[in-house]
């Protein structure tokens, strides 16, 4: 009877891992809807496994609130991999938002707090951008001489410090090189540069990402997107009576092309988005 019991736990466990797994695959194809219509019966079934909360945070269409979902999930679930998941996440939140200080805290405890997870890399980048969009440059160069020293596999070539001047230096002293930092940035720029020499396709189709009523949080969240690869603009609207500044990235021949961007976007960043047809 006790290996009956067994089998059946095992059987059971593995069975709902490839549920989810199906989940996040329709996820990753931007079918949300469809996870959505299954998540009551999900919690229903199985209300102490932390991948169902997990999964709901992530299709949360309202950004704060899936703040607070993955929040939750780190204090009920501390060891968990969604942990780890849900802290990766809340880091890319804040920096999509331009909440740089915040994020930068948020992301180096990403690495340090969560030592088996996939996602150091990644985090380490978004880290350091974050500390250079603040200023903080002398945070990029002692956060990088501690973390080199836990994960030494990471590339860390990308930001201009080497492990071997660290450990014959003060990590106070390890000079940061900002144009190796900053070279995407000049990258993107080229790119938009060339793009404007092609105006005879047409592209109505733009993505919007946010509408502020300032328009610095505008600003701060076009030049992330920029930072990361993606043609953005940010552009006066009104709505309702208000004057808004929406940011748009730019621009697609089709729909489809422009909601493939989008899920990737939301994937990445937890960015709610519009398609919108907005010929010029």
């Amino acid at each position: 009877m006790k290996y009956v019991f067994i089998f059946l736990f095992l059987y059971n466990t593995f069975t709902f891992s490839q549920n989810l797994n199906l989940y996040f695959t329709l996820i990753q194809k931007g079918r949300y809807e469809e996870v959505r219509e299954n998540l009551a019966e999900l919690i229903s079934r199985y209300p102490n496994n932390p991948g169902v909360y997990y999964l709901q945070a992530l299709v949360n269409k309202d950004g704060e609130s899936s703040l607070s979902q993955y929040e939750v999930l780190i204090k009920n679930y501390p060891d968990s991999e969604y942990a780890a998941l849900s802290s990766m996440k809340i880091g890319e939140y804040l920096f999509a938002r331009g909440l740089y200080s915040q994020a930068s805290i948020q992301l180096k405890r990403s690495i340090l707090n969560y030592r088996k997870s996939d996602n150091h890399q990644r985090a380490l980048d978004l880290m350091v951008n974050s500390y250079i969009a603040t200023g903080e440059e002398d945070s990029v160069q002692v956060s990088l001489s501690l973390i080199s020293k836990l994960y030494p596999s990471l590339d860390f070539k990308k930001h201009g410090f080497s492990k071997k001047e660290a450990t014959d230096r003060d990590p106070r002293l390890v000079k940061v090189n900002r144009e190796t930092i900053t070279e995407r940035i000049k990258t993107v720029k080229a790119k938009r540069t060339k793009s404007k020499t092609k105006r005879s396709v047409k592209k109505p189709w733009v993505i919007q990402v946010g509408a502020f009523g300032n328009y610095n949080n505008a600003n701060s969240l076009k030049n992330q997107l920029q930072n990361g690869g993606y043609p953005t603009e940010v552009h006066r609207i009104n709505s309702n009576g208000k004057r808004l500044h929406a940011v748009r990235i730019v621009r697609f021949k089709s729909r489809n092309e422009a909601e493939k961007i989008g899920r990737s976007l939301k994937s990445k960043f937890g960015l709610d988005f519009r398609v919108i047809n907005s010929p010029k």
